[in-house]
């Protein structure tokens, strides 16, 4: 399992800074969302570090489309769900996506000696993700075929 960290209140304020951005970011239409630098490749809706890691669930409106995607990513060595979050997001904004949201957080434990995936917990900066709807994306994407995924409420 990976090393816990505690969320502290610098933490929590550094999540909240980064929510009220991503507000306030969504409030603004980039200008250059239709030029064709920004999907020179496509963005991984999923991206799952083998083992034990916080992960974010962020939703964000990809250029040309009305239709939200949605992004579950976790990260080796990230001490809270936002240092998870903050490298997609410039990607994701680079991309022009726009509308960015982190729905919540929570871990994900990869295990590919057993081909297992579990995903489960809460984020004490975003609050829980739905992990429905994580274990969907986590699925759709086609990256994890034959493993067994599953997702539960328990655990921090």
């Amino acid at each position: 399992m990976s090393e816990e960290f505690t969320t502290n209140a610098h933490d929590l304020a550094e999540a909240a800074k980064l929510q009220a951005q991503l507000e306030q970011d969504s409030g603004v239409k980039s200008s250059s969302s239709s030029s064709s630098a920004q999907h020179q490749y496509r963005i991984p809706s999923v991206s799952i570090d083998t083992g034990a890691y916080k992960y974010v669930l962020i939703t964000a409106l990809p250029p040309n489309n009305k239709k939200p995607e949605v992004f579950v990513h976790s990260k080796r060595g990230a001490q809270y769900h936002r240092n998870v979050a903050e490298p997609l997001i410039p990607i994701l904004q680079q991309g022009g996506y726009t509308d960015i949201r982190i729905k919540g957080g929570g871990r994900i434990f990869r295990c590919d000696d057993d081909n297992i995936i579990k995903i489960f917990g809460y984020s004490y900066g975003f609050g829980r993700a739905d992990h429905a709807l994580a274990k969907d994306v986590v699925e759709k994407s086609g990256k994890f075929a034959g493993y067994a995924i599953s997702w539960s409420n328990d655990g921090y």
